[in-house]
């Protein structure tokens, strides 16, 4: 994948990602901190803002990365598309924020007409506004009309450091992460914190996405499987796109 936007020097991107190595989740992140003035987000509304993007659910979807406070999820509007290019508004909540700087993801469902196996050019307005490259996925095939997605975790890099984890569950409860490392055969390996005993969590069932760090990583030696360690040690194992 290729960038055409503004980007962070490359100790700021390790240093976030570091730190997004609990994981950065829709509505997640830490928000045990009184939240002070907001956020200042990666770019002014119509500016160039870092953004990167990654394939999620085989080609069905896609997660696209922008920077800025933890606690405050961007609101991702409907993607439409032209040929491969797929645009879609990102905007900011407005709400007050706590002061950290780190990736967060938005979940974006592939328009119908796109096709995943080739190149992808991704175009985001609003406040994120600026644009990345997606490179095909051999073999994929563009999502039948009206296909829904498969409702199981995937995830794709962004990045040679970092990738992004989709899971479903209540919006309200993303998974939070106490390690995320390279494991020994290779592959990478997060394992997931316990919940708080005292935690309520809505009853939907949505999509949730994941900003892991996992350290700088070559394209050629980039894992291509991702062993999700839930709270109570199962294990699951999941191809990583990209």
């Amino acid at each position: 994948m290729t960038t055409r936007t503004t980007t962070a020097t490359g100790l700021l991107l390790l240093a976030a990602l570091a730190l997004a190595g609990c994981a950065t989740s829709p509505g997640a992140g830490d928000t045990s901190g009184t939240p002070d003035a907001p956020a200042t987000e990666s770019a002014a509304p119509g500016g160039d803002a870092e953004l990167d993007a990654a394939w999620l659910d085989g080609g069905r979807a896609i997660g696209i990365v922008t920077w800025g406070s933890s606690s405050c999820q961007p609101i991702a509007g409907e993607a439409t598309a032209s040929g491969q290019t797929v645009t879609v508004e990102i905007t900011d909540q407005g709400d007050a924020c706590t002061r950290d700087y780190v990736p967060r993801a938005s979940f974006v469902p592939l328009p119908e007409g796109v096709d995943p196996s080739q190149d992808v050019e991704v175009v985001v307005t609003g406040t994120f506004a600026g644009d990345t490259d997606l490179d095909g996925i051999p073999g994929a095939t563009p999502p039948a009309a009206g296909e829904s997605a498969e409702m199981m975790p995937s995830a794709g890099w962004f990045d040679d450091g970092g990738l992004v984890l989709l899971t479903y569950g209540s919006s309200s409860c993303p998974p939070m992460f106490e390690t995320v490392e390279l494991g020994a055969a290779g592959e990478v390996r997060a394992v997931e914190a316990a919940a708080a005993a005292d935690q309520v969590c809505t009853m939907d069932y949505a999509p949730r996405l994941s900003v892991l760090g996992v350290g700088e990583v070559s394209d050629d030696d980039r894992p291509g499987e991702l062993v999700l360690v839930s709270a109570t040690g199962d294990e699951q194992r999941i191809a990583i796109t990209g």
